[in-house]
């Protein structure tokens, strides 16, 4: 009896430390941005197409609309929203804040790759 009462009390305290920790928030996406041509990934030339294609239409984040504060229709609040309201915490959904888009997959990793270069570089216009 007593040898079975050890791994199972060994394995209780397992069991209740395990469910008690928090998840783990998921970490943003590791970026490397030596692939990405500083020259092409600019808001008009790169960024404003992700965002308008994703974000910054009619019933979400453009200026008509305003969903949730945030706009990403046009340079000046595009940078505002990605220097400000964690936009690029919500499109890696890295934890910690809201996900976006909303009701739809992910955007792909080689698009949000774009977007996370552009904040890195000082938001080139």
């Amino acid at each position: 009896m007593k040898k079975l009462l050890l791994p199972f009390a060994f394995l209780v305290c397992v069991t209740f430390y395990y469910s008690c920790t928090k998840d783990k928030a998921q970490q943003p996406l590791s970026v490397v941005c030596t692939g990405v041509d500083s020259a092409t990934n600019t808001y008009n030339l790169q960024v404003k197409t992700i965002l308008d294609g994703n974000c910054g239409y009619s019933g979400c984040h453009s200026t008509a609309t305003n969903s949730g504060n945030v706009i990403l229709d046009n340079y000046a609040d595009s940078k505002s929203a990605f220097q400000n309201k964690n936009a690029l915490c919500t499109i890696t959904q890295a934890g910690g804040c809201l996900p976006m888009p909303q009701g739809y997959d992910k955007l792909a990793d080689s698009l949000i790759t774009y977007i996370q270069c552009w904040s890195e570089r000082g938001y080139p216009q």
